[in-house]
């Protein structure tokens, strides 16, 4: 066989198997259906979050709506502040009986998913970027564009505020260890203890970041910034210096990660700029990767079995998916 002939086969045999790499990724996360959840236009934002007790999850959405989904497609309820601000993002409190929303006019809004009877946590001096409801409905920690961090009673009396830097955009609650991680828009996380006492600051190197979260263990954190990489941290003990377990690289032409999701089975789910959900495993590896929209994907979220995802895209368009 000629030099020429065999390079060509060795080329045909290389796209091949990536071509077979690709669709054995594609079949490992199964669309079951797309809705659109939300009329969105231009540089929206849009915010999905599976229940913690059930099948049931919110949108919240820059129209100003926070909606409870009990399937997809199926809408069971909509709470929405008055004047309908622009929402940055929403949570289910930790026994899925509350949501609470983050909103640009400065006010965080919690609402009884059963009665629909609200409370506010108010003032912030600029746009409410994430807000939390700690275990036991003892209270609420919200972050603010003003870069504020602000811990708050059931009641809604503010008890304690730590300033940072720039803007303090997403937050993630580690609740058996009273624990809270805040990111900076200067690419630093914040962790704190739930009474507001700072325990550490460390900088990931990742720019802008744009979503935090803790491992099911809680002992580890994740990580995704404007430069496309996603970085696991060893959080186990925040008296000593926070040590870098793994990064994984960002992949050619996806930009930037917009959410992070993870699961019980140690699966990680990223949603980029490119329009493509990833699976990943917790040491790097590509599990799965599946295209959803021509648009930006803002976040993931999965359901408390693991087996399933929520992706929520810019336009309003939510993916329902399937983990085999």
């Amino acid at each position: 066989m000629s030099i020429r002939h065999s390079v060509g086969l060795v080329s045909l045999v290389s796209l091949l198997c990536s071509s077979a790499s690709s669709a054995a990724q594609e079949s490992n996360l199964l669309l079951d259906h797309q809705f659109k959840a939300h009329d969105l236009r231009g540089e929206a934002l849009i915010q999905v979050v599976y229940s913690p007790t059930n099948d049931s999850f919110i949108t919240a959405a820059s129209d100003g709506k926070l909606k409870l989904w009990s399937a997809p497609a199926s809408i069971k309820s909509e709470f929405s502040p008055p004047s309908k601000p622009m929402l940055f993002n929403a949570r289910f409190a930790p026994d899925g009986r509350s949501v609470i929303a983050a909103a640009y006019n400065g006010i965080a809004t919690q609402w009884d998913v059963s009665t629909q009877q609200s409370r506010q946590y108010r003032p912030h001096l600029s746009g409410v970027t994430d807000a939390e409801i700690l275990p036991g409905l003892v209270g609420v920690i919200t972050s603010s564009d003003d870069g504020s961090i602000r811990f708050w009673s059931s009641q809604g009396t503010l008890l304690h505020r730590v300033q940072r830097p720039g803007v303090s955009r997403h937050m993630a609650l580690a609740g058996s260890r009273g624990l809270v991680a805040v990111t900076q828009d200067i690419g630093d996380v914040t962790l704190l203890n739930n009474e507001g006492d700072l325990l550490q600051i460390f900088p990931t190197q990742q720019g802008r970041l744009n979503d935090v979260i803790f491992s099911p263990n809680e002992q580890q954190l994740v990580t995704g910034g404007f430069d496309g990489t996603i970085k696991i941290w060893d959080v186990s003990d925040p008296s000593k210096p926070i040590r870098l377990l793994h990064t994984i690289a960002a992949v050619d032409g996806s930009g930037w990660i917009e959410g992070l999701a993870l699961n019980n089975r140690g699966q990680l789910a990223s949603a980029s700029e490119d329009g493509v959900v990833r699976l990943w495993s917790l040491t790097g590896d590509l599990l799965a990767s599946k295209r959803l929209s021509d648009s930006h994907l803002m976040s993931v979220t999965f359901s408390p079995d693991g087996r399933r995802l929520l992706v929520a895209a810019q336009d309003g368009t939510v993916s329902a998916l399937r983990v085999d």
